[in-house]
Formats: C-alpha cells, structure tokens, sequence
C-alpha cells in the first residue's frame, strides 16, 4: 500500500507524456518558494536538461521555458506565505503573472496541494493529469505523499468531478488580484473539461472521491468517515494535530491502532490528547537527517505527510491530500483543503495495520517520547508576534512606486506611514536584488526609498525581514506596482543573454525540439561554442523552420525587435553584424510571406 522505497519527484510529474506539449495548467499550495517555482517550466517545456546537477539554472533555458509555459501556467499561493527568496535573479519578475495570493474566505488558511495540467497531442486527444500532494511548492525536505492521477476527457459531465471544479472556481474568486481575461478563459476551461474527465485509479483501487474542504458559503466541519457508520479501524499521519481533532477521528472508529505524528506537536499538547490511539508513532531522527544537503533556515524537515486509512468491512478506505488533524482543517472547517478518497478491498490494496510493516514506513518510526516543550512562553509570544505583524502587513495597502532617474529607476515603498512596527525590527528590499541590499522599515515617511535599480531588477515581488528577540521571519509579497518600466522583459532578456553565445544558445532553444521529449536543439549546453546543434548550422536550422514552421522565426523576429531597441552601443555584444547580415535574408522572406 505504501513503501518507503518508493520515490517521486515533481519535476517527474510535471513533464508531459511522450508525444504531448503542455496546454495549460493551474495549481495551489500553501506555501510558494520562487526559486522553485522558477525551474519548473523548464519540465513543462520538455527542457528539464538544462538544470545542472548543482541545482543551478541556466538562464536562456529558463526564459524559453518560461515563454512557452508561463502563459498557461497560473499558480495560487496563501497570502504572505511567498517565501523571501535567499539567492538574487532578476528572472523573479517572470513569475508575476503567474502567482496569484490568495486568503480563504473563512478566516483559515488556503492550504490545498494540488496541480492539474492539460496536455495536448497532434496525433491524439488530451490529456488531463491531476496531482494531489501533502507537499508546498518549496524546496523542502521532509517526507511527503502525493497521488498523480491520468485522465481522458469524455462528453458526458460527472458528479464525481464536483468537488475539484468547485475548488478551482472558489480559489479564483478569492485571489486578491483578478485574473487576466485569457488566465481565467484557460481556468474556465480546465473546469469544464474536468467536468467531463474519467481518471485512470491506481492499481487495486475500484472508486474515487474528491473532498473540497472549505469552499462553501459557510465553513463546515469535516471528517474522513465511510459513507454510514462507523470504522472498523482508522489509522492516521497527521504532522500537525491538535486535541479535539484526534478526539473527533478516535471516536470514528471502533479501534484507533495507530497516530504518526511530530513529537514537538504532542509535546505542545494536553498528556492525554492522543491517548485513544493504540500507538503513537514519531520520524526516527535517522530517517529525518541527511548527510549530503546543507541546512537551509525555513527549510522544513521531518513528517510532513498527511493521511487517514480507514478499514470498514472488506474495503479500505485511503484519504490522501493538504488536510491536517488540526481543528482549523477538520473541526471548525476554516481552512481551504483538498483530499482524494481511493477505495479498494483490502485484500489487494492492504490494512491500515500494514501501513507500519517491515515493507511499509515501519523502518521510519520510533515510539513517541514526550519531552519538553522546546519553546518557552516567551518564545511563543515572541513567534505568535511575528506572525500577526506579518499578517498586518499582508493586510496593509502597500505599494511601489518607481521612477526614473540618472542611472535607473528609483523604487519606492509607500504605505508604511500608517503602519507601526511595535518592538518588532524589519527590513524590505526587491527580492531580484540581495536581500544584503535590505533598508530598515521606517514607518515616519510616506515612501520609503528602497533605492536605485536597473530597469532588469524591477518587480513587484518584494520580500521582508521581521526580528523579534531571537526570532526571524522572512517572507515576500506581491505588491501594487506603479510607474514600472515599460519593457522590463527585454531587459530581463539581455540580462540572461549576455553576449551572443548566449543569444544563439536562445535561438537553438526557439528553433529546435521539433518532436516533444526529443531533446533536439534543447538548450542547456548543447550547441554552445557555435551555431551548431546535432551538426546542423544556424542558417540550417533557420531555413528548416521557415518552411515547417515560420512561427518560430516570428518570434525570433520579436527577439531581435526587442533587442534592436534596447541596443544603444555601436558594437552589440548580442546581436553580431554576421548574424544580422543572415537574419535580414529571412526577415525579408517573412515580409514578402505576409504580404502575399
């Protein structure tokens, strides 16, 4: 049923079928890391390659993938929980159509994990792929589940598909900034053709159901329970529990024989909260570390899985997804959630019990020891006082304001002025920039000068920095931005490039990958040092795609406009007069082509 051996990657699950393009696609988590959320698209766009085994991006393959999937692509994250980012790119500023904050309309959290993409085929119909995940969209490394499902679009519309299209038109209506007309026709269109899917199960499953948590006009308690009754046994993983939702869950169910869970979360609670529980079970510190990855501060470790198996009779029920035994998720029903309910007989897709075997996560367990709470009372004020700073400054209508002067633009920050810091410390900066590159906040101006930044490093994605005794809190926010320049992607665009290399390594990526998943012309490093990719020169692979396919050189055409125009040097280290002398050959065909 589950096997700690077994591993997935996102990168993995985001990469279309062999044959297919993605589409479109829309996904929510709780928490957002920009970083991250940067290389996805290089998967998307079948350009997963040109990530280096250091982690580190090449950025001509990032702003290709970001071309062809960012679009399409539209991602819905808690208000305040963006993570302030701790290394500088001026590429962040790509991401800004496509992250949209989000506050769940009943004072909870937005909480739910979940991606559906479309992928589209020349040769074949669409295909829908849902992942349903425990994890956020950061660089975490705790031990997560997640469920990928495979779809066909059919044409009769099924109730059973209800819950996931309510989520997804809920979540739009609660984004704090509106979607752009084609981001909410590719929304729309997600749901109506979700409406209509039928997903493949996993093996040994017979039915699905999805649960929607929190997206109705009035919040609403809810629990993992069978369809009447009670259960025989119920089983629970749970990171993040709280005393009345372990209470509620136990009473579910004639015999509770397992909680897996964080011993700091127990240690926090009453002795008896888990008490109905046959066994409680924490992460075996073992299995939490890890020898070969640096400590990152905020990156989150441990348990972070979140499951409920339930056993009713022959069948076993498997409750998978974002919702937590914490009494914000289940009992007072505040928080938006998102759970998948597989059901199978027991016999071939196991027990709650074997979820703890030799072949399941028991090698991952230790007995729970209560200890001490780690935190004083001190430390929890101090912590619950950043948080709620944090939350009034989410709350604030804060924006930029740029303007330009000699040597760039200045930046801004206004709103502050009706703001009070208390005796919490903070600093805010764009988070392109070092955060080094941080100024205190001062709340006795009415526009805070953050300072003088080329046109490349203007974004809206601002972070900050709360201090409080010991205590840090970092994050970023997306704000209001104003007087921006006009075409901060060019600029994006030179930066990345950097000389011509750069740019002919760009046009390899544009004119290259003529079937899905081929890797011909794909970016990262192939082809530099010349214009060459698989042998073929660059006037070659010019020629090739104005008979296939002269959209691509319409897009070169596009390049070279933007790059013209933000040329002012005589000699151009990007565009090369040898490249312009053949580019003007094709630029004239094109031109003759559109008037015909």
């Amino acid at each position: 049923m589950i096997h700690s051996g077994t591993r997935s990657l996102l990168t993995d699950a985001l990469t279309p079928p062999p044959g297919f393009l993605f589409d479109n696609g829309v996904a929510t988590t709780y928490s957002l890391d920009l970083v991250t959320l940067l290389g996805l698209p290089l998967h998307l766009a079948w350009l997963g390659h040109a990530q280096e085994n250091s982690g580190e991006f090449d950025l001509v393959a990032v702003m290709e993938a970001l071309r062809r999937t960012a679009g399409q692509l539209t991602i819905f994250c808690q208000r305040g929980r963006m993570q302030a980012p701790r290394t500088a790119s001026p590429l962040y500023g790509l991401l800004e159509g496509m992250v949209h904050e989000v506050t769940a309309s009943h004072g909870g959290a937005f909480h739910p994990k979940v991606w559906l993409l479309r992928f589209t085929s020349e040769i074949d119909v669409p295909r829908l792929r849902l992942l349903v995940l425990s994890r956020n969209l950061t660089d975490d490394r705790s031990w997560d589940l997640s469920l990928s499902l495979e779809g066909t679009i059919g044409g009769k519309k099924l109730q059973a598909n209800k819950p996931l299209c309510a989520l997804l038109e809920r979540t739009m209506k609660m984004s704090h900034k509106p979607l752009s007309r084609a981001r909410r026709s590719n929304a729309e269109s997600l749901v109506a053709d979700v409406m209509r899917c039928e997903w493949d199960l996993p093996p040994g499953f017979n039915e699905l159901r999805f649960h929607a948590l929190g997206v109705g006009d009035k919040a609403k308690a809810w629990l993992p329970l069978p369809a009447d009754g009670c259960w025989d046994t119920l089983g629970v993983i749970s990171p993040f529990v709280r005393t009345e939702a372990l209470r509620r869950l136990a009473e579910s169910c004639k015999e509770a024989p397992f909680l897996i869970t964080r011993a700091e979360e127990l240690d926090a609670l009453p002795v008896d909260a888990a008490e109905k529980f046959a066994a409680v079970w924490v992460m075996d510190e073992r299995a939490e570390a890890s020898d070969t990855e640096e400590a990152v501060v905020g990156r989150e470790r441990g348990l972070h899985a979140k499951a409920y198996v339930g056993k009713r009779a022959w069948q076993t029920h498997l409750f998978v997804g974002s919702a937590n035994a914490s009494d914000a998720a289940l009992v007072a029903g505040k928080n938006v959630e998102f759970m998948v309910e597989l059901i199978g007989k027991a016999s071939r897709v196991g027990k709650p019990g074997d979820w703890l075997s030799e072949d399941g996560i028991g090698p991952l367990l230790t007995e729970y020891v209560r200890s001490e709470p780690g935190d004083t009372a001190t430390d929890r004020k101090q912590k619950q006082q950043l948080e709620d700073m944090r939350e009034r400054l989410c709350s604030a209508q804060l924006s930029l304001r740029c303007k330009a002067v000699d040597g760039g633009w200045s930046v801004g920050l206004a709103g502050l002025d009706q703001f009070d810091l208390r005796d919490v410390k903070g600093w805010t900066w764009p988070v392109t920039v070092r955060s080094e590159a941080a100024v205190p906040i001062r709340c006795d101006e009415a526009l805070l000068h953050l300072g003088v930044f080329s046109a490349q490093d203007i974004t809206a994605f601002t972070g900050f920095r709360l201090a409080l005794g010991k205590h840090e809190l970092w994050f970023a926010q997306a704000l209001h931005l104003l007087g921006a320049p006009a075409d901060r992607e060019g600029e994006m665009l030179r930066a990345a490039l950097r000389n011509n290399d750069g740019f002919v390594r760009y046009l390899l990526l544009l004119l290259g990958d003529w079937e899905p998943g081929s890797g011909i012309g794909g970016g990262g490093k192939r082809g530099s040092g010349g214009a060459r990719a698989d042998g073929l020169p660059l006037f070659e692979m010019m020629a090739r795609a104005y008979a296939r396919d002269p959209g691509r050189l319409a897009h070169v055409s596009q390049v070279v406009a933007r790059l013209r125009k933000e040329s002012t040097a005589p000699d151009d280290e990007i565009l090369s007069a040898d490249f312009l002398k053949i580019w003007r050959c094709f630029e004239e065909a094109l031109n003759e082509q559109g008037s015909e």
